[in-house]
């Protein structure tokens, strides 16, 4: 082989030597890319690269660059950039204080109420479709999603209704491209070249950043070889051709938790809930919130400092609760009641809920339950070990991208890093929500919660008549596009609305609705709901008084179905299982 070739090839496969490459400091990496007016583009996880979060709010606390913040779930450190008058613009999909479940930001709520930043909601599914348009360089992508919600009515400079044309006749909404400026991600390793391993499931984090206009800003666990890299390069999502810098930042996704994507020589860690409940106790008014923001962010000069102040125990604690869930309910059993306490309303719906579940994919052949973010999702955990008992083929999915996952007792119904480790798939919200929840040939039923729900299965969990703002669409939105929909939520005037004062998501594929007094069924999918069945209660008390109470807790001349049943109480085994699931991981 000639000189010059043979130095010419070796020069390629030479590895970058120590020092070279694309490695800075996180402070001096924001300080470089991170410029007032921007596009920001926020993703991993649920809450988003935690570490950068906090060096953009050291750097630009006390100014006013105005970014358009572009992130799916706004929660954690990142709501603190909107209480900080940081961000001018915010498009997301849910902004909730995330903890061992979700609840409304009062950060996000003060700030709308306030009129001190635009909001532009959307579902997950389509949100990473506009970015995904972005990414390819298209000017628009077709949706199922938004259609016929206020969402479309929200978002008309964003969002468009059109024949199909082909020649279906059928509607079609199409969502316009999105790119951000800056992308600024998290992943668990990365090497001298930007190439980065993403944690898993990918949610919505692939898009965004292919989408940049102007590149990556990657903060990663720690670096690795670029051989580490090869071989494991199907794991690998983010190309080093897109990333302008990677930063170290040990525990970057903190308060949140990081699973291992399948790699060797890596730490996982698990969400930090009593971090999480101090920072919403914190954010009850603007001035505590302040204390907050400077005793853990400001104050720590470096993501270090940050590291510091949690201390190595609270650290390795979350590192060891990663290892013990799967162990806990692989090695657990079901514990047989001792104290017989007599049922509440809530279990009572969740075993309803359950049954109904149970039953609706004995009908109609479903393989996928989605269950929805709030805690009435356990229903659908109940269900599937009772399925499971029947040998039922039957998977439980996450909008987020986890496909076949094994509920865990005590575990939140968000993603938790245990729960991904026991996933049979692991992908992104266009796959899930896309394609197995709401594509052409999904067999899937969607178990959702909702703020208010109208006589024909429309769902509100964005908006208050007031214009106070809740949660947002989430994957709600998306997961309304499932073959079916079971809802699920409290019995009151205020929650069974006559009218919506916001349509998150239309209710054509609603079938059933579980209250906290009764159920509800729609005869055909065009028609008004009718109750159809009442729960027992303690005292003794007629059908007809039931139906009655049910009738003056509901916003609209209810319907009844020819013949009103009274739901069976539940089976000792049936509690068992229910508070098993309910449990805390020390019981």
């Amino acid at each position: 082989m000639p000189k010059e070739l043979s130095d010419i090839i070796g020069a390629a496969l030479r590895p970058r030597r120590d020092g070279e490459g694309k490695l800075l400091s996180l402070d001096e990496a924001v300080g470089r890319y991170v410029r007032p007016r921007m596009k920001l583009h926020l993703a991993a996880g649920i809450g988003g690269p935690s570490a950068a979060i906090c060096e953009i709010l050291r750097q630009y606390s006390g100014k006013t660059p105005e970014f358009t913040l572009i992130q799916s779930t706004l929660s954690g450190h990142a709501l603190n950039l909107v209480h900080c008058n940081l961000v001018k613009k915010l498009i997301c999909s849910v902004c909730a204080d995330i903890s061992a479940s979700g609840r409304p930001s009062r950060i996000i709520q003060r700030a709308y109420g306030d009129n001190t930043i635009q909001l532009e909601n959307w579902s997950l599914c389509s949100l990473q479709q506009r970015l995904m348009a972005g990414a390819l360089g298209v000017p628009f992508l077709p949706t199922r999603s938004v259609l016929g919600s206020s969402i479309a009515s929200d978002n008309k400079e964003s969002f468009r209704e059109m024949e199909d044309p082909f020649g279906s006749e059928e509607k079609v909404g199409i969502v316009e491209a999105l790119n951000p400026d800056i992308s600024i991600i998290h992943g668990c390793v990365g090497d001298l070249e930007g190439n980065i391993i993403l944690s898993s499931p990918y949610g919505e984090d692939l898009w965004g950043p292919l989408a940049s206009s102007n590149g990556v800003l990657a903060t990663v666990e720690k670096i690795v070889p670029t051989e580490f890299i090869k071989k494991y390069s199907a794991l690998v999502k983010i190309p080093g051709c897109v990333v302008n810098a990677v930063c170290v930042a040990p525990l970057g996704l903190h308060p949140f938790s990081l699973p291992n994507p399948g790699i060797t020589d890596f730490d996982p860690y698990e969400k930090d809930i009593d971090f999480l409940n101090e920072l919403h106790g914190a954010s009850k008014s603007e001035s505590t919130l302040d204390g907050w923001i400077k005793e853990w962010v400001t104050d720590c000069a470096t993501h270090q400092h940050y590291l510091d102040k949690l201390g190595q125990g609270r650290i390795t604690s979350l590192k060891e609760k990663s290892k013990d869930s799967r162990s806990r309910v692989m090695s657990a059993s079901i514990p047989q009641s001792e104290s017989r306490k007599e049922i509440d309303s809530d279990e009572m719906m969740l075993i309803a809920l359950s049954r109904e579940i149970v039953n609706s994919v004995r009908t109609h052949g479903h393989r996928l339950i989605l269950a929805g973010a709030g805690t009435r999702g356990i229903a659908a955990w109940l269900a599937y070990y009772q399925l499971k008992t029947e040998e039922c083929e039957i998977e439980l999915i996450t909008g987020n991208g986890q496909i076949g996952y094994l509920p865990l007792p005590g575990e939140s119904i968000l993603s938790s890093e245990a729960s991904v480790r026991s996933s049979k798939m692991l992908t992104d919200t266009i796959t899930t929500q896309g394609v197995f929840v709401g594509g052409k040939n999904n067999k899937c039923l969607s178990v959702l919660g909702a703020i208010q729900i109208d006589k024909y299965g429309n769902i509100n969990s964005t908006m208050t008549s007031t214009r106070q703002f809740l949660m947002g669409s989430g994957g709600a939105n998306d997961a309304m596009n499932a073959r079916e929909v079971i809802v699920a939520l409290d019995q009151s005037k205020d929650r069974f609305a006559e009218e919506l004062p916001y349509i998150t998501g239309r209710g054509k594929a609603v079938t059933t609705v579980v209250s906290t007094m009764g159920i509800f069924k729609k005869p055909s999918p065009q028609e008004e709901l009718h109750l159809v069945a009442c729960f027992p209660s303690a005292q003794p008390t007629s059908v007809r008084e039931k139906v009655k109470e049910v009738q003056d807790r509901c916003g609209w001349p209810l319907k009844l179905a020819s013949q009103i049943k009274e739901i069976s109480k539940p089976s000792q085994g049936e509690l068992d299982l229910l508070r098993w699931l309910l449990s805390s991981p020390s019981s």
